[in-house]
């Protein structure tokens, strides 16, 4: 019977296998599996450290308990990876045996590396037997017969193999070793073959031609050298195809093999090269004999082919971009005069025509760059013209259109390409606003950046054109930004068309540019898909110009430049004159300086002549406002003799200039003429007049004269470095005018007036220092400067849902986009979901802002439409009035023990008289309303089109001359465009002269202004809902604060000038008492002047240029339907109506921003019903 075994239970079993798995682990590092320690043991060690740590604080809250459980598992958790990390760096693992990753690509090893690594296995036991045999294998030698032939293939078989005997070499027995001896005791000397190096010889009598490479190993196929390597045991040859001792290596075998097929490469290389002269010159060897070793080499390799013929790449405008390369020639020949041709052939950018065109043919876009006087406005498009572009007959019969930034560059320029084509007045037209000569024969069309901008609206695809020049991108005015974006992607569109329909032709685009300020294009991979498009350049017809910086700049820069000029004029030779300032009021003051030091000539001589000047002479059309005031200092502190020289060295040799030959004298006569955009264009006609005899011409101009103009016999330039800019805050909305450094480029541009007719000179009134230091390369792009409410507007009529997409050369800031929609959200021109509503479809007709086209839409009311459109062409036509503060009506300051003389006695007369002379017209203008700037404007441009001499009444009636007639230019063509966009509100025939509204229209036309601008309400500020506090009584109305509804400052601001705004002193509300002043006002924009440089300053104010005052029931009607308005809860008496319904009284707000200002407006009686998820909703409003 068997011993009795007691029985083992199942979990006692498990128990000891765990833990004795447990306790050999602990002992084992290299265990397969180290298992973590028991549940029991982690319970321990956790229960002591939490007994531990609940010692030193006993009364914790359960949230601190939960902390201090994760707490002490994060410990344990630590102390076990410590444990862990402690054993494996006990672990040793022997590395020898492993292979680098270097060696992993290498398929042949060398020897040594072979015997290496066997020897490290046979230490380590791995597959001892076969190291062995590579270690010690025996060594086979070989007894050679120098007599015999060692290349014989059957010798190696048939000779007897001699074994040889391991001798024994006593110990040092290397460092000198007996020679071996044979049966007869004499010395066995071995002899050393040497290699043979065998030269190919071809002989042959005849050239054989040529049949490639063989696949023969070697060339002369018969003969094969032997090494010897004389190692510890013996020898063996290289016939011996076995790996026995250390015999010779691959390497050596593969350096042979390489240098036979190198030789017959370069041979059979020649053998190509006589067969490729024989067949050129139609020789045909006679021979038919074939030579072995041709017969081998020529198959080493059967697809050889000649070398492809370098050649330097073509350069970029050359290269073709998958269009189409087999184009047909076409021309059109054009007939000109000797002298046009002779004047054509002196423009540099007709010696790049051909370099011009290939680009154009063979890229959809084009960007040329060729400085001013280069000739590229006039003579691309006549180069394209040549070309087939705008032939019927061509393959490219789309016109050629042509965009210029002014209206008067793009009419004038096409009567100069007219000219020039030999007189082809049906074949070159030009088209402005509501103003065109296009007719069905026209091939080359120039026009202003905004009428192409309408067009893509009206044909987004462009059909009626091949081509499109952008002419002037280096201005970045808006128009030109937003043309490059839209045109880059109708070429892409046109070139999808062509695929799909061939009649369809491609469209190009060509963009011009003055400076090489490209870069935003060229770079711009949003604007050009399909990468960027060349570059070509055209240098400009520029004579050499001396720029002459000064010592030090001066802060009285007024100043400094009548010091410069007046010594100029006494030294330098003849030459005109051109210096640049920043406005009107320093054109004026200097111009009187300079009249009074030196003997004027009177312009009046000049008037009567007729001037005639192309587009390039034209003056600009940009805008250059004042401020009024005194004249404004730039706010840089700069240095005035910081250094401690004196700059009477420097006035001595600053002038010193090579004289012209026969030049004598200068007369102390000036012939002094202003230029400014506000100057009237037969003013502005004067500076190409000819110059009186015996005088110099001096030019006292702004910015406009920077480019586009050509001003003859101007030979020296004075600089201030300086212009005036507007500035547009995105976030507050309030515009400044700063008076700041100009861009490098623009400096360039300046001192290059003074080298268009000759070699000439430029003073700049500043240091180098401040030049490098201060000055930028180039200026900021209007886009970023203005509101982009009109552009929002123009891409959401295209039904562009996300304008932030559109391909902007240079992207406006996102908030300024948002901004914009929500202007547009409060005109009701889009939906609070951001899509265009009927209103701002009707509102992207009118090429006006969208503020202005609000008040064109809903101006019919009442029959108030003819007054509606003359108050949109006076508010769109800046500076109507001429300020009091460029009147000069001030006294001049004199100096103290000045005898007061009869003369100025009579000049302050005239002062006072010319002072109650302004006050009277501008209560002649304000007799229809006393507290409206905007009737007042209405009034003066119906007045003016009563007065049968314009020009005088706008004189007497203190008007600007310019900008009136502008302001009654645009009332006709904006009543022709309201008749064909809303026909039957206009009567047929234009009426220039309107008859006197009545008082029920004036009230109608204030309403619809303020509907255009009611986002744009301030509130008096002692009458706000939280009156702000002044530190004194308002004395003067223009010191009285008024709250906007959105706030024009950001941050935290306590000052009364930071948050308030005030009246503008030009306004008519400027002479009421502070007590009268309205309750509400709607204004049209928001100015501030430049902050002082002076510390201790007064802070300058936000002034406002108020349109008219509204009321709060006005506020109530206008806002309602729009995102400002919100109704608050029912006041008073609550009645419940059928239907889920009540009627009740509110409050309602008008809301400004998130967070911001809200003012309470007068109850309403509403009709509210429930929604399920929106409560009680507005439903209907009782009047």
């Amino acid at each position: 019977m068997a011993p009795f075994v007691p029985r083992e239970r199942k979990h006692r079993k498990r128990q000891k296998t765990k833990s004795k798995g447990s306790a050999e682990n602990g002992a084992n590092s290299n265990a397969i599996e180290i298992l973590p320690a028991s549940l029991e043991e982690k319970e321990k060690k956790k229960n002591a450290l939490r007994d531990t740590l609940r010692a030193e604080q006993p009364g914790i809250s359960s949230k601190r308990q939960k902390r201090l459980d994760k707490y002490i598992d994060k410990k344990l958790r630590k102390e076990e990876n410590l444990d862990l990390i402690k054993k494996l760096a006990s672990a040793r693992f022997d590395t020898s045996l492993l292979r680098s990753s270097r060696d992993l690509g290498v398929i042949k090893e060398s020897k040594r590396t072979i015997l290496s690594r066997a020897l490290k296995e046979r230490e380590a036991g791995i597959n001892a037997r076969g190291n062995e045999a590579l270690l010690f294998g025996d060594r086979i030698t070989e007894a050679g017969h120098p007599g015999e032939s060692d290349t014989s293939d059957d010798s190696d078989a048939q000779r007897p193999q001699l074994s040889t005997s391991n001798v024994i070499v006593p110990l040092g027995g290397g460092l000198k070793r007996s020679l071996e001896t044979d049966d007869d005791g004499r010395p066995m000397i071995k002899r050393r073959l040497r290699t043979k190096v065998h030269k190919q010889i071809l002989v042959s009598s005849e050239d054989l031609p040529w049949e490639g490479f063989s696949s023969a190993e070697d060339l002369d196929g018969s003969e094969k050298s032997s090494v010897s390597g004389n190692m510890s045991t013996g020898t063996q040859t290289d016939s011996e195809g076995e790996n026995q001792g250390f015999g010779p290596t691959n390497d050596e075998h593969q350096v042979q093999d390489e240098s036979r097929v190198r030789n017959g490469r370069s041979s059979a290389f020649k053998a190509w090269a006589t067969q490729q002269v024989n067949e050129t010159m139609g020789f045909k060897p006679a021979g038919t004999g074939i030579d072995p070793q041709w017969t081998e080499a020529s198959n080493i390799n059967t697809n050889f082919k000649p070398r492809k013929h370098e050649s330097e790449p073509l350069p970029l405008e050359l290269r073709t971009t998958g269009i189409v390369l087999e184009r047909k020639a076409y021309s059109v020949k054009v007939e000109r005069s000797p002298e046009v041709q002779a004047a054509r052939m002196l423009l540099p950018v007709v010696a790049e025509e051909q370099k011009i065109m290939e680009a154009i043919f063979n890229n959809p876009c084009v960007v040329i760059w060729g400085t001013t006087g280069s000739g590229k406005t006039t003579q691309v498009p006549q180069f394209l013209y040549e070309a087939g572009f705008g032939d019927p007959k061509g393959p490219t019969p789309g016109m050629i259109g042509v965009t210029q930034p002014r209206r008067v560059a793009a009419v004038s320029m096409s009567k100069r390409v007219s000219d020039e084509l030999g007189g082809l007045p049906d074949k070159v037209s030009y088209q402005i606003r509501y103003e065109s000569s296009v007719s069905s024969q026209t091939a080359i069309k120039f026009m202003t950046d905004g009428i192409l901008v309408r067009e893509i609206a009206n044909d987004f695809a462009l059909l009626k054109y091949s081509v499109i020049i952008i002419d002037e991108a280096h201005e970045r005015s808006t128009n030109t930004d937003i043309l490059i974006g839209m045109v880059s992607r109708i070429v892409d569109l046109r070139g999808d068309m062509n695929k799909e329909d061939p009649k369809v032709t491609p469209l190009k685009l060509v963009i011009m540019s003055a400076t090489l300020r490209v870069s935003d294009f060229l770079e711009n991979t949003n604007l050009f898909r399909n990468g960027p498009p060349p570059l070509v350049q055209a240098e400009g017809r520029q004579f050499p110009v001396t720029v002459h910086f000064s010592r030090t700049t001066q802060r009285d820069y007024l100043e400094e430049t009548f010091q410069k000029v007046s010594r100029g004029h006494k030294k330098l030779p003849p030459g005109g004159m051109l210096v640049f300032l920043t406005g009107q009021n320093e054109i004026n003051a200097l111009s009187k300086r300079l009249k009074e030091s030196f003997v004027n000539t009177k312009a009046s001589n000049s008037t009567s002549q007729k001037i005639t000047i192309s587009a390039s002479d034209a003056p600009l059309e940009t805008e250059d406002l004042d401020l009024g005031g005194d004249l404004a200092r730039t706010h840089r502190d700069l240095n005035n003799h910081a250094d401690g020289w004196s700059d009477e060295g420097e006035d001595e040799d600053e002038f010193a200039i090579e004289p012209v030959e026969g030049y004598t004298s200068m007369s102390s006569h000036i012939h002094v003429l202003p230029l400014y955009s506000q100057l009237q264009t037969k003013d502005q006609m004067l500076v190409f007049a000819p110059v009186p005899e015996n005088a110099r011409l001096i030019v006292l101009a702004t910015n406009v004269a920077e480019t586009s103009l050509t001003i003859p016999g101007i030979r020296y330039v004075f600089d201030t470095g300086r212009a005036k800019e507007r500035r547009y805050d995105q976030m507050t909305g309030v515009q400044t005018f700063e008076i700041d450094w100009i861009s490098k480029a623009s400096a360039s541009q300046r001192a290059g007036r003074a080298g268009r007719t000759g070699p000439g000179h430029c003073y700049r009134l500043y240091s180098s220092a401040i030049y490098e230091r201060d000055f930028q390369e180039y200026a900021e792009p209007e886009i970023l400067q203005m509101p982009v409410e009109g552009i929002v507007l123009q891409l959401k009529s295209m039904d562009l849902q996300h304008v932030i997409n559109f391909p902007f050369p240079t992207p406006p800031d996102r908030h300024s986009l948002a901004k914009a929609e929500k202007l547009l959200t409060y005109l009701g021109a889009l939906s609070p979901h951001g899509k265009i509503t009927p209103i701002g479809r009707e509102l992207s007709a009118y090429p006006l802002s969208p503020r202005f086209s609000k008040m064109l839409v809903i101006g019919h009311q009442h029959g108030c439409m003819p007054y509606t459109i003359a108050l949109v062409s006076a508010l769109a036509v800046q500076d109507l009035f001429i300020p009091e503060n460029q009147l000069d009506l001030s006294a001049p300051i004199q100096d103290a023990g000045t005898i007061y003389t009869t003369a100025d006695r009579l000049e302050d007369e005239s002062r006072e008289r010319r002072k109650r002379e302004f006050h009277k017209a501008n209560s002649v203008f304000s007799k229809n309303s006393v507290s409206s700037d905007a009737i007042k404007a209405l009034t003066a441009l119906c007045a003016y089109a009563y007065a049968s001499d314009h020009d005088m009444f706008a004189l007497n009636y203190f008007l600007s001359p310019k900008a009136v007639k502008e302001a009654s230019t645009l009332r006709h063509q904006l009543s022709t465009i309201v008749q064909n966009n809303q026909p039957g509100v206009l009567p047929s025939k234009f009426q220039s002269r309107l008859p006197q509204p009545s008082p029920k229209q004036l009230k109608a036309v204030e309403q619809i202004l303020a509907a255009a601008f009611i986002d744009q309400v301030a509130i008096r500020a002692d009458l706000a809902p939280t009156a702000e506090e002044t530190p004194r009584k308002p004395s003067r109305a223009t010191d009285v604060p008024y709250l906007p509804l959105f706030e024009t400052h950001q941050g935290k601001a306590d000052d009364i000038v930071e948050i308030a705004v005030f009246i503008h002193p030009s306004s008519v509300l400027a002479n009421f008492a502070p007590r009268e002043l309205p309750h509400y006002l709607v204004y049209s924009h928001l100015q501030r002047s430049a902050p002082a440089s002076v510390e201790g300053a007064r802070k300058p104010r936000t002034r406002m240029h108020a349109l008219a005052s509204v009321t709060g029931k006005q506020i109530l009607a206008l806002a309602r339907g729009t995102p400002l308005l919100e109704y608050g809860k029912p006041i008073g008496k609550v009645t419940e109506v059928d239907g889920g319904k009540r009627e009740c009284w509110v409050v309602p707000e008008i809301v400004g921003q998130k967070g911001g200002r809200r003012w309470p407006l007068p109850a309403q009686k509403v009709l509210q019903r429930k929604e399920t998820k929106e409560g009680w909703v507005l439903d209907q409003i009782f009047d």
